[in-house]
C-alpha cells in the first residue's frame, strides 16, 4: 500500500496521505464495526460524513452557522466604520501569494495589492486590484 507520512517542522506526525485507489484495500483490512471502517465506507460511497454547520453547537450556545453569521456581521460593521472615517482596511485572500502582501480595501471601494515592511512599519503599493466602487467591500461605502 502506498502511504505518504506527513510531519511538521518538529518531525512530529501531522497526517497521512492514502491514494484514493488504495482506500478499498484499506477498508477490506478493517473490522466492519470499527469507527474508521464506517468513516471510510461513507467516504467511498459519497455519503455525508460530517454534521451540517447548523447542527454543530459551540460552547457559546450558538451553532457554527449562527457563529459564522455573527462574525460576518461584526466584520462588515468594522469595515463600514473604518471607511466612514476614511481609513483603509487590510486583509489576505487568494490574491496575496507572498507572506508580506495584503489587499488594501480603500474607503472609495477600490482595492490595492500592497506589501508590508515590518521593519519600517509601512505599506508599499504594488498594483491596483479593483477600481473605485468595484472592490469586494464596495457595497459598504455608502453604508
Amino acid at each position: 500500500m502506498k502511504i505518504t507520512v506527513l510531519k511538521n517542522d518538529s518531525g512530529m506526525l501531522s497526517g497521512v496521505v492514502i491514494p484514493a485507489e488504495e482506500l478499498n484495500e484499506l477498508k477490506r483490512s478493517l473490522k466492519d464495526d470499527s469507527e474508521f471502517f464506517k468513516t471510510l465506507e461513507a467516504i467511498l460511497t459519497g455519503q455525508k460524513n460530517s454534521p451540517d454547520k447548523s447542527e454543530i453547537s459551540l460552547s457559546s450556545g450558538l451553532t457554527l452557522s449562527q457563529f459564522e453569521s455573527k462574525t460576518r456581521e461584526i466584520t462588515r460593521k468594522l469595515y463600514s466604520d473604518a471607511f466612514q472615517k476614511g481609513l483603509p482596511m487590510y486583509y489576505k485572500d487568494g490574491r496575496t501569494k507572498d507572506a508580506s502582501h495584503f489587499v488594501r480595501a480603500n474607503p472609495d471601494g477600490s482595492e490595492d495589492l500592497v506589501s508590508f515592511n515590518p521593519a519600517k512599519r509601512e505599506y508599499a503599493f504594488i498594483q491596483q486590484l479593483a477600481s473605485a466602487g468595484k472592490g469586494y467591500w464596495s457595497d459598504l461605502i455608502s453604508a
